[in-house]
């Protein structure tokens, strides 16, 4: 309920340089260099290159090649979540946004969206 506010509190602390925010450790890292071996909790900032559904997921895709570029899925639930806070995944095609996961290896580096919060629009 409070995410706005968590969003807020960090970009103030990170534009500041400011306790873990300063650390590169907690920096973005692009879409366009990751890669799936770096399994972990990952802050991911690239822009949308196509959004696209197949058999009940969601994909962003962030590249030209969704078999080795940087995608994040959304299951039917989670697709509900977007759509019930007034957020269609398909608005976000070509923006600049910030996702945070798990990263996993599926046909490349992957991270599967469970809620809103975990998509920030940057620009």
């Amino acid at each position: 309920d409070r995410a706005a506010e968590m969003l807020a509190a960090e970009a103030e602390a990170r534009a500041a340089g400011r306790g873990l925010w300063a650390e590169p450790a907690y920096r973005p890292s692009r879409a366009e260099g990751m890669r799936a071996r770096d399994a972990a909790y990952h802050l991911v900032e690239g822009r949308v290159v196509k959004v696209a559904e197949t058999r009940g997921k969601t994909y962003l895709n962030f590249g030209a090649d969704w078999r080795t570029d940087f995608t994040v899925t959304l299951d039917a639930a989670a697709r509900r979540l977007f759509l019930a806070a007034g957020r269609d995944p398909a608005g976000l095609e070509g923006r600049l946004v910030r996702v945070r996961g798990w990263l996993e290896s599926w046909n490349g580096p992957l991270i599967e969206a469970s809620h809103p919060e975990q998509i920030e629009v940057v620009e």
